[in-house]
C-alpha cells in the first residue's frame, strides 16, 4: 500500500527528510496546548484586538465575542486566528516541564513533533520551540494526523506513542495507526475543566511529570 496516498502534499517531503532509527522507540508530540500555551495567549491577543475569548467548552467555535457580547463572525474569527499565528507563534509560552521532560526522554527514545501549525507559521514555530530548548524535528501537518502517524509508525520496529490534546486527532490515530499508544494531555489547567473522557485515548496525564513516568513505562518497558 502507498503510505503517502493520504498525506498532504506539503507533509510528505517533510516526513521523507527525517532520519529515523528503526530500532529505537518513537515519541510523537503535538504542540498547541501540549507543549505551548494557545488558549490563554489567544485570549490576550483577542483582547488587544477589540474581541474577547469566552470558552465554555473544549472548542473555539463560537467562543470569540465582540465587545457588545455578540458572537464574532466566522470571517472575523479566521482573520484573528491567522493574525495570531502570523504575529504570535514566535512568542508562545512553554508549559512548565515540557522542555526538561522531552530532553530527558530523548536519551531513551526518538522525539518527533507533529503540529497542525499553519504552514505559513512553520518557520516561526521551529524558532519558538528551538528557543525553548527543543531541538527536535518539527513536522507541520494539515488536517487529521492519522496518515502521518501511520507513516511514522511504519518506519520503526519499536514502540510508538502519540500525545495530543485533541479528541479528534486521537480518534484519527486510533483509526489509521492503531498500534500507536495514544495519550491525552491538556497543558492548561483551566481547560481541563472542560475535558471529558476521550474514548480514543488509552492513557491520560495531567502534568509533564506524569507524562514522563507514563512514557518511560510505555516506550522503554512495554
Amino acid at each position: 500500500m502507498d503510505m503517502t496516498s493520504e498525506l498532504h502534499e506539503a507533509v510528505t517531503p517533510q516526513l521523507e527528510a527525517l532520519s529515523i532509527d528503526p530500532d529505537r522507540a518513537l515519541l510523537i508530540v503535538d504542540v498547541d496546548e501540549v507543549i505551548v500555551c494557545l488558549a490563554d495567549h489567544l485570549a490576550e491577543f483577542a483582547a488587544e484586538n477589540a474581541f474577547s475569548l469566552k470558552l465554555t467548552s473544549y472548542q473555539l467555535d463560537g467562543a470569540l465575542k465582540r465587545h457588545d457580547g455578540s458572537v464574532a463572525s466566522k470571517e472575523e474569527f479566521n482573520a484573528l486566528f491567522r493574525n495570531f499565528f502570523e504575529t504570535q507563534t514566535l512568542r508562545q509560552r512553554l508549559y512548565p516541564g515540557a522542555n526538561r521532560v522531552l530532553n530527558t526522554l530523548s536519551r531513551d527514545m526518538q522525539v518527533v513533533i507533529l503540529t497542525n501549525v499553519p504552514f505559513y507559521a512553520h518557520a516561526d514555530r521551529i524558532k519558538n520551540l528551538n528557543g525553548h530548548g527543543l531541538d527536535f524535528p518539527i513536522i507541520a501537518n494539515a488536517g487529521p494526523k492519522g496518515a502521518p502517524l501511520r507513516w511514522l509508525a511504519a518506519q520503526v520496529n519499536a514502540p510508538v506513542a502519540f500525545i495530543d490534546d485533541s479528541p479528534s486527532q486521537l480518534a484519527s490515530s486510533a483509526k489509521h495507526a492503531p498500534d500507536v499508544t495514544r495519550i491525552h494531555y491538556v497543558g492548561d489547567e483551566k481547560l481541563r475543566a472542560f475535558v471529558t473522557p476521550v474514548e480514543a485515548a488509552q492513557h491520560h496525564a495531567d502534568s509533564w511529570a506524569e507524562l514522563q513516568t507514563l512514557l518511560m513505562r510505555v516506550l522503554t518497558h512495554p
